[in-house]
């Protein structure tokens, strides 16, 4: 008895190393419930949004075994049980939610007003004053630059001097046409008379083949001389047009001569110095060219390149959520004013084709500035109010998509389902799903195919413990 007695401890303690590791609380369950059997890899999901929407685990106990042996006069107990194997189900509940497709990218702050100025003679100018410098604010008006005028004065003298010679020109040719036309009378006249002098009812004469001769000849020369003075008109007139547009544009360039300030805005770049010939620069994130370089700093818009599969859905006037990396705690709720027409291919190779989109920033935070970096985020479809389901929970077939679906008592069905709009973690479910309804979102192991149903006794190389029922 006292030997027993010594074993009932150590058995006693066994039991609850058992009890331990979840065998005897987990029985019951693994007992009544046909559970599939899976390997490893279980898919993880993000964090629900609802207490509804937790993970249900459902464990599978694999090659449990347990012996007791009562050896000779004495009592010995030995235990033996293999670690268990577990399988995990992820699930979540179908709600009704609303779901949005939404499309971002990355973009870059741009002054909304950009632009560059330039003399129209700048090519043979020199800078005469210069009345700004870089970081003034100036307004509608102010007088920016002049330039040296007497070369524009000398090009002004000088396309006067071809118009001139132009309308000249077109005189000369039109009275080359009268005489030509006259020419061609006289012509026509001297071999009339040739009949005249030689009638018909006179025998022939032996100079008369001359005289025609000679007549003919003459027409010939002034129809001639015709063309040549129609073809000097033809000439003439588009010369003159071409003097005439030379001495407008000369013109043009003496009267601007004086740069003034188109609208109100901040100088941020100036190509030349006085004295200088004049010249031209490039400065902005978009490029923009010219001798001096204003833009409005108050005002400010967005450009990101959106990708093709995701321009398609982006109108004018849409909302855009802005976010800014150098003032992550002063978003922005901006508009596209703007879609570029054409698109532009990745020169990396990529293939991929993207649209510029501009975006407005209303009332800018303070201390933003061009060239900083936002996130835009635009919503292009939205469901409010619909079942919804994870992404993850569909299975495409050849006729669309199923869901399976984990009943109370542990089952796993296929459901097909149809779907509409799909957001970035839920999709809508048209028709197929319930509210409340859940659905496998992952595991660790094989799910049922996707052309028959699930359910049935445990997966196959499952035992149970007889000693334990």
């Amino acid at each position: 008895m006292a030997r027993g007695s010594r074993c009932a401890p150590r058995l006693e303690g066994l039991f609850r190393e058992l009890e331990h590791r979840d065998f005897l609380d987990n029985h019951q369950a693994i007992a009544s419930t046909p559970v599939p059997h899976w390997g490893t890899g279980a898919q993880r999901v993000p964090p629900e949004e609802s207490t509804e929407n937790v993970k249900t685990r459902t464990k599978v106990i694999i090659g449990v075994v347990a012996a007791l042996a009562v050896v000779g006069a004495g009592v010995g107990i030995a235990v033996s049980a293999s670690a268990p194997d577990e399988a995990t189900v992820l699930t979540e509940s179908a709600q009704v939610r609303d779901v949005d497709v939404t499309v971002a990218a990355s973009g870059t702050i741009t002054p909304a007003l950009e632009l560059g100025l330039q003399f129209p003679g700048f090519a043979a100018a020199q800078l005469a004053t210069l009345e700004v410098e870089v970081g003034d604010v100036v307004a509608e008006g102010d007088v920016l630059a002049t330039l040296k005028t007497e070369s524009l004065e000398a090009a002004v003298a000088s396309a006067r001097s071809g118009v001139a010679a132009a309308r000249t020109s077109e005189l000369q040719a039109a009275q080359a046409v009268e005489v030509a036309e006259q020419a061609i009378v006289a012509a026509r006249l001297a071999y009339e008379n040739i009949f005249d002098d030689y009638p018909s009812t006179i025998a022939d004469q032996p100079n008369r083949h001359i005289a025609l001769e000679n007549a003919q000849a003459q027409q010939a020369a002034a129809a001639a001389q015709l063309v040549t003075a129609q073809q000097q008109v033809a000439a003439a007139g588009p010369a003159r047009t071409s003097a005439s547009a030379q001495l407008a544009s000369a013109l043009a360039n003496l009267d601007n001569a004086t740069m003034t300030a188109p609208t109100a805005g901040t100088v941020v770049a100036i190509a030349s110095e006085v004295g200088e010939p004049v010249g031209s620069t490039s400065v902005g994130t978009s490029g923009t060219s010219g001798f001096i370089i204003l833009a409005g700093l108050n005002d400010f818009v967005v450009t990101a390149d959106f990708a093709e599969s995701d321009v398609v859905g982006i109108a004018v006037g849409q909302k855009v959520s802005l976010e800014f990396d150098a003032l992550p705690d002063e978003p922005r709720e901006g508009e596209v004013t703007h879609i570029a027409p054409f698109g532009v291919v990745d020169r990396s190779g990529a293939s991929l084709t993207t649209y510029e989109v501009t975006v407005s920033v209303p009332n800018a935070p303070a201390g933003l500035r061009a060239g900083m970096t936002a996130q835009a985020s635009i919503t292009t479809e939205e469901r409010l109010g619909v079942v919804a389901a994870p992404v993850t929970a569909l299975v495409p077939t050849e006729d669309g998509f199923v869901v399976r679906v984990q009943a109370a008592d542990g089952t796993i069905t296929n459901v097909p389902v149809e779907v509409g709009i799909r957001g970035g973690y839920y999709v809508e479910i048209v028709s197929g799903l319930s509210e409340g309804d859940r659905v496998v979102t992952g595991s660790d192991g094989d799910l049922p195919a996707t052309d028959t149903g699930f359910g049935g006794g445990p997966p196959e190389g499952a035992e149970e413990n007889p000693d334990l029922n």
